[in-house]
């Protein structure tokens, strides 16, 4: 059983969602079976740190089982937490060299480019400043630090950050959901409804920016790599929220406010697989 996380913002006393994926096998068939799909959708209890006060995102550690890290989202301290598959506090860490100006989405990746062949463990944690709600922000940031181990509860501590600038290739967008390949390459989700020249709502966009743009001094510049059938603003709440990747890269989860995406995904660079469509889960009645 993998377990990928997808959650967006909450106040204190809320819940995660986690979303169960079955897919025991290294081998891809294709295309992959009905049965190869999701099987579960759980809530996790959050009762953790009082200053875990809105909870923007969360990811479920690779190398630490039943661990999750989150984050505040915008105009709070630049902070990292861990909880456990309770909901209970393992620790918190201040991120220095960072600054919380919207963070809105993290994931867990390779903390440098990798041959996707070798299969090294994600050793990272990248969070995203990339939330735009009104698309001014000529650029954005991504943070990267060293997964943390958890702790007991209580536990203070820091980590410093390396930090990445972007911008869009066509201009600002707002994002809520990142995920991070296997190679390195971080994919950005753009989460609101927005329209065609002939009027027509369009569907997400997904951006990437390669893991060779980390540890230079120039802003990375994402670009546009696809699109996704899901079309913000074609339902009540469909705007996408949050995404993660399964570990072992077979696998995308893209959440809005009602539902989640799973699609198929190639293990080699992370995008999705078009000749196999996406399962869709109904998730209203979580969010009750």
């Amino acid at each position: 059983m993998l377990t990928c996380v997808a959650s967006h913002g909450w106040a204190r006393w809320s819940v995660v969602l986690v979303l169960a994926i079955s897919a025991c096998s290294t081998e891809r068939p294709v295309p992959r079976e009905p049965g190869d799909r999701p099987t579960a959708a759980r809530q996790i209890p959050v009762h953790a740190r009082g200053d875990l006060r809105e909870g923007s995102a969360a990811v479920m550690s690779q190398q630490q089982p039943g661990i999750v890290f989150t984050i505040n989202d915008s105009g709070h301290e630049p902070q990292v937490f861990a909880l456990d598959s309770t909901g209970a506090d393992r620790g918190v860490w201040r991120v220095t060299n960072a600054t919380n100006v919207d963070w809105e989405a993290a994931s867990i990746g390779p903390c440098a480019r990798v041959d996707v062949a070798l299969a090294l463990p994600a050793g990272c944690l990248y969070v995203a400043d990339v939330g735009d709600n009104d698309e001014l922000r000529p650029y954005t940031t991504i943070y990267r630090i060293p997964e943390p181990r958890a702790e007991a509860a209580g536990f203070v501590g820091s980590t410093t950050a390396e930090r990445l600038s972007l911008r869009y290739s066509d201009g600002p967008h707002d994002v809520e959901a990142i995920y991070v390949d296997r190679s390195g390459d971080v994919m950005l989700i753009t989460k609101r409804r927005r329209t065609s020249v002939t009027g027509d709502l369009r569907r997400s966009l997904v951006f990437a920016v390669a893991a060779s743009a980390w540890g230079r001094d120039t802003a990375a510049v994402a670009a546009l790599v696809d699109s996704l059938p899901i079309v913000p603003g074609s339902a009540s709440g469909r705007t996408v929220t949050d995404a993660a990747l399964s570990p072992d890269g077979r696998y995308l989860a893209v959440r809005t406010y009602v539902d989640v995406y799973v699609f198929a995904t190639d293990t080699t660079d992370g995008r999705v697989d078009a000749r196999v469509a996406p399962t869709r889960c109904d998730i209203q009645d979580l969010e009750r």
